[in-house]
């Protein structure tokens, strides 16, 4: 009789387990909240625009060394919540010489530093890009010139470096500037970081940010 008892009472305490963790009958468990769905942004502003390319139909910007962003190349962050992630390409800015130039002679290796800053100078965040040139094919594209159906500029951007920067929360604008190049050629190597020089090339400059 104790025995039966027991059985009861332990069956009584399973049920009533079972009902405490189902969901009241008519009412269905809300699904789990969505993150912010993030939006990207492409608005920025360059202190020398280079042009189109012929064939990737990019937007090309030089990147100048430069303190502030304005003399350089300028990215708006539309209003947002939480940190944003920069991205863009950065390419080596190479001249190309005449097609008849000795290949040993046109050699040409560009290590080129380039901050993320502040609008007002402070620094994010220091990136590179290093490739070589030897011969038009080590060309990411060409530039086209200022007249339709005129001639390619000698100013060409290398390979690209793809990139990625995340900006603190707050910051509404930010600036890419150029911070040093170095080059070695068959005749030596140099190092350059006047202000005003153009140093590297930019492209497909976005802002990934989740709206507020």
């Amino acid at each position: 009789m104790k025995r039966a008892a027991i059985s009861i009472v332990a069956c009584l305490v399973a049920l009533a387990a079972v009902s405490a963790g189902a969901a009241p009958q008519g009412r269905t468990a809300k699904p789990p909240a969505k993150p912010p769905a993030k939006k990207t942004s492409a608005v920025f502003t360059c202190a020398a625009e280079l042009g189109m390319g012929a064939a990737s139909k990019r937007r090309f910007c030089d990147v100048i060394v430069a303190s502030v962003a304005a003399d350089s190349v300028s990215v708006t962050i539309p209003a947002h919540t939480g940190p944003a992630t920069l991205m863009f390409d950065l390419h080596n800015r190479f001249t190309v010489p005449a097609a008849q130039a000795d290949i040993a002679r046109v050699f040409t290796r560009h290590t080129a530093v380039v901050a993320v800053i502040r609008q007002a100078g402070e620094l994010i965040d220091r990136v590179a890009v290093t490739r070589d040139y030897r011969t038009p094919a080590d060309l990411f594209d060409r530039i086209s010139g200022a007249a339709r159906g005129g001639p390619l500029k000698v100013i060409a951007p290398g390979a690209p470096q793809a990139l990625r920067v995340t900006i603190p929360s707050g910051v509404g604008a930010i600036g890419i500037v150029g911070a040093r190049l170095e080059e070695w050629r068959a005749a030596g190597r140099g190092a350059f970081d006047s202000p005003g020089l153009p140093i590297a090339i930019v492209s497909n400059v976005r802002v990934e940010y989740t709206p507020r």
